[in-house]
């Protein structure tokens, strides 16, 4: 009988592009009758081919038995594919799993290192609970193997033990820190990684392994090593703050020394969020972030910006020194550095600062466009409001500010800027003068009335420049803007519909004046009459 290599189905496949299902059906009876067979070389490169298949989107898990078959195969380079197969079409619904433990165990005890990796690579992959507890036995002995590759690879298989399987943590801690000390910079490195994971969780639980870290940050050269514990050591510093006074000299030795951006990266984020007490390592992380903003590369100022960030939250005055060279990343090409520049931006404002850092941003808010001139508009108005208008002391700035934004071309946050100039007009009693005849202007400006045959909804601002004259302007205000509406030509049809709006609301507010004098009339009379019989 013929059969087909992985090559050859490779080939077969992209030889029939047109008809590529039914070729793959024909090959897969083909797979099916080589599985059946005896001969371990056939079967063996049948489970190749259905791994193949798999990896392109078929469903193999009907061949998950016979999976099985070919990792016990007694030949090494016929079981690994079935080890392969396992690792990556296995998951916890597969329910042959309870079949691979005693295979697991037979080479996880083999003598042959190769046969030892082979189990924990598949293991890492498809270990459940019963797995777990089944074989943690045999991979906490590997742990103290005499391969190191070995011990790599058992180190790191415990962690996915224990995710699945959390009561082996305890007795089996001992082991990974024995392997933290390790002078082989593999295994130390994997022991390193699954503490660094294991501390996400709960970092508390390894403040006792700060000695280690400490002599790993003053001996290691293992960059990859040192961002992790930097990154496991920024956590714990907050939690003690007895740790964070003796990392100063590790860590500021590495600032100084390293060449490497990552670890020099993960040493400022680590001094902005444990160790903000110290000042003489604060001033030299600021230092070095200084250099990351003034690179050409936009990683590097991208990452900068971030770091920023995490000093900003501590304390505003530590980042005015980069005020602008931040604005200046307002206009970088990359989107995602302008944003996040923004949002430093905005995190800067003060009520000394308010009209300043607000200027600079209406002043980009001309020379942009698209999307971001949009988000700019949002943060002006986010930025002002905050905190119930903690920042603002001029209402009337405010007012004139959102009436600026009303007119930006293609704004769509027409509605937000309603909502902002009623919110005011209605709070604020010292600036409803102010507020009506910023209102006279926004309904006798032409490009709010374009806005309205466009996508962008800037014209909402309109009904509450209506609101606002009906409900505080008077008569006189209203008959100005209809003066006007009838003198205008290019906007009459949409300048009379918006008089007709005012004037409704106008007598709406009349009537509801008329209504509350005649309620006061009534209440007068009705308290005399009760004064009158002796009732008040």
């Amino acid at each position: 009988m013929f059969e087909k290599s992985l090559g050859d189905l490779i080939k077969g496949i992209r030889a029939h592009k047109r008809d590529e299902a039914e070729y793959i059906a024909r090959c897969m009876e083909e797979i099916k009758t080589e599985l059946r067979t005896t001969n371990p070389k056939l079967k063996s490169q049948a489970v190749l081919k259905l791994t193949y298949l798999y990896m392109l989107g078929y469903d193999v898990s009907w061949a998950a038995f016979q999976f099985v078959e070919c990792m016990s195969l007694p030949k090494f380079s016929h079981k690994r594919i079935g080890y392969l197969a396992a690792s990556l079409t296995f998951d916890e619904s597969t329910d042959v799993i309870l079949l691979t433990t005693n295979l697991l165990k037979k080479e996880l005890n083999s003598p042959n290192p190769f046969e030892c990796c082979l189990a924990l690579n598949t293991l890492a992959n498809i270990v459940t609970e019963d797995l777990a507890r089944d074989v943690v036995a045999d991979v906490l002995r590997l742990t103290d193997h005499s391969d190191p590759t070995v011990r790599k690879r058992a180190t790191l298989s415990l962690f996915r033990i224990f995710l699945e399987f959390p009561d082996a943590l305890r007795p089996s801690f001992a082991a990974i820190q024995e392997r933290m000390k390790e002078e082989n910079p593999s295994v130390a490195c994997a022991a390193v990684n699954v503490v660094c994971e294991l501390a996400r969780k709960n970092p508390k639980n390894y403040l006792g392994l700060a000695p280690v870290f400490y002599r790993i940050l003053t001996s290691s050269a293992n960059n990859w090593m040192l961002i992790k514990v930097m990154k496991l050591v920024g956590v714990l510093c907050p939690l003690e703050p007895r740790l964070s006074k003796k990392l100063v000299k590790p860590v500021s030795n590495i600032m100084n020394n390293t060449s490497a951006k990552s670890l020099l990266y993960e040493s400022i984020v680590t001094v902005s969020n444990g160790m903000m007490e110290h000042e003489q390592i604060v001033q030299l992380a600021l230092s070095k972030l200084g250099e990351f903003l003034s690179a050409k590369d936009q990683n590097l100022r991208y990452l900068a910006l971030v770091a920023i960030g995490n000093f900003q939250r501590t304390s505003l005055a530590l980042v005015a020194p980069f005020r602008s060279a931040i604005l200046s990343c307002l206009d970088d090409p990359d989107r995602t550095i302008r944003l996040r520049a923004l949002d430093i931006v905005t995190g800067m404002i003060s009520q000394d600062n308010l009209v300043d850092i607000i200027q600079l941003i209406v002043n980009h808010i001309r020379t942009t466009d698209g999307a971001f001139r949009n988000t700019l508009v949002e943060k002006v108005v986010q930025a002002c409001c905050q905190g119930t208008y903690v920042h603002v002391t001029d209402f009337a700035w405010y007012i004139s500010v959102l009436a600026d934004l009303a007119v930006v071309p293609n704004n769509v946050h027409g509605v937000l800027i309603r909502d902002e100039l009623i919110n005011v007009a209605v709070r604020v009693k010292g600036v409803r003068n102010v507020a009506v005849a910023t209102s006279l202007r926004l309904l006798g400006d032409e490009r709010l009335y374009r806005a309205q045959t466009e996508q962008a909804n800037a014209c909402q601002v309109l009904h509450a420049a209506a609101f606002i004259c009906g409900e505080f302007g008077t008569a006189e205000d209203i008959e100005s803007v209809t003066i006007r509406s009838a003198r205008s030509h290019q906007t009459s049809q949409l300048l009379h519909g918006n008089s007709a709006l005012l004037r409704l609301q106008m007598l709406r507010v009349r009537k509801r004046r008329e209504l509350l004098g005649e309620i006061g009339k009534y209440s007068v009379r009705i308290v005399g009459s009760w004064r009158c019989i002796g009732i008040a």
